[in-house]
């Protein structure tokens, strides 16, 4: 049985992406999060799994990882600090914003009856993102 909870790291796609964070550039990342808060279709559960987790890499790199962040997410930032920039910090911004609002994310949290302990998740993950 897979995972299956509120949090960033709750669900097997995101426990997945993170185990091969190691091999993804700052480059990629951006990728992720452009694709996930600009194109029109509508966000499956994957990538919006993923969108999410790329927005906790973007939190860590602010220096707010979440508690209980995989270590994994803490040594990348480490690792690319030069990565961070307004416009990564705006474009993860957006793109968590838009799994929020719209996708099969919030979909699945609405018919499962937890969207607003979900909701309560990402919005601490957009704080961490703006502050």
């Amino acid at each position: 049985m897979g995972a299956w909870g509120t949090g960033s790291f709750e669900n097997d796609d995101a426990a997945d992406w993170v185990a091969g964070l190691g091999a993804i550039t700052p480059v990629e990342l951006t990728k992720i999060l452009v694709r996930s808060a600009d194109d029109p279709e509508y966000l499956e559960g994957p990538a919006a799994y993923v969108t999410v987790a790329a927005g906790e890499v973007v939190a860590a790199l602010k220096g707010a990882p979440g508690t209980g962040a995989p270590v994994a997410i803490v040594e990348w930032a480490r690792r690319h600090p030069q990565a961070l920039t307004p416009e990564l910090a705006a474009l993860a911004g957006r793109a968590v914003d838009r799994v929020r609002r719209n996708s099969e994310l919030k979909d699945l949290w609405m018919q499962a009856d937890g969207l607003n302990e979900w909701i309560a998740a990402i919005g601490e993950l957009q704080g961490r993102l703006e502050g």
